[in-house]
């Protein structure tokens, strides 16, 4: 596994989401190094890692991360921000390596398992892209990934956002697409997380809209919300100082106090 290192401090790690990179994260590496030690992974079959054809369990890459810390020589817990997809990974991480976190914060995500509709739609993307390539599926996850404002305004996110879809393997896309499907349903387990936790959410997400989130939160002991302003799936991406703001908040007060 393939990861960007930046920075000095208490590790923060940043796990990207579907079919993207750790690119994703810039802001949040460029605003976080200067007090944490940003640790920013390209999952396994995305943009430089290494490709495993067949599925790619969301416990898969849990286990992936854990072997990157070790590798790292992180001792210290950190801090677990996981968006979407490294939302799916980060309950796989709490449940197999809960002594490595610090604390968590999940972005645009979700705890229950995919319905039958969503797992054939994940099956039927799995099979387009391998037999099509990531082209056939790059502009038409637009609408879903950022909010009717940002693809006016912000043209450059969806430019960027094609871009990293593009650049990864059509085996890399279809492997994490079979393991979302399969991934295991946390929604009744999650009220057992103690440690500090950040739901945030674009008030725009059409995957994982705000209703979903403000439930999970109300689950997590002294759990904290947070609603993004004209934004997406993409939060972190779509609004970078509104949710590194809310980021920094968060650990300041949450794990300082």
């Amino acid at each position: 596994m393939r990861a960007l290192i930046a920075g000095s401090g208490p590790p923060l790690l940043l796990v990207h989401g579907f079919p993207l990179s750790h690119q994703m994260w810039l802001p949040q590496i460029e605003h976080f190094q200067s007090s944490y030690t940003v640790i920013a992974p390209d999952l396994r079959g995305f943009r430089d890692s290494d490709i495993s054809p067949g599925i790619v369990t969301m416990e898969q890459h849990a286990r992936d991360l854990n072997v990157l810390l070790q590798d790292l020589k992180i001792e210290d817990p950190v801090s677990y921000c996981g968006l979407s997809m490294g939302g799916y990974i980060a309950w796989e991480f709490w449940k197999h390596f809960p002594d490595r976190l610090h604390a968590l914060i999940l972005c645009d995500t979700r705890a229950d398992a995919d319905s039958e509709e969503d797992v054939n739609n994940r099956l039927k993307m799995a099979d387009l892209v391998l037999r099509h390539g990531p082209e056939a599926i790059s502009t038409a996850m637009i609408p879903n990934l950022i909010s009717e404002s940002s693809q006016q305004n912000q043209p450059h996110i969806s430019e960027h956002l094609i871009s990293m879809i593009e650049a990864t393997d059509s085996e890399g896309i279809a492997a994490s697409q079979k393991g979302m499907a399969a991934r295991s349903d946390f929604s009744d387990l999650i009220k057992d997380i103690h440690i500090p936790t950040l739901f945030i959410v674009g008030k725009e997400d059409r995957l994982t809209p705000p209703a979903v989130m403000q439930q999970m939160s109300t689950q997590v002991l002294e759990s904290k919300y947070f609603e993004v302003s004209d934004a997406g799936h993409m939060a972190p991406m779509e609004a970078p100082d509104l949710v590194n703001q809310a980021i920094d908040d968060f650990l300041s007060t949450r794990l300082n106090s």
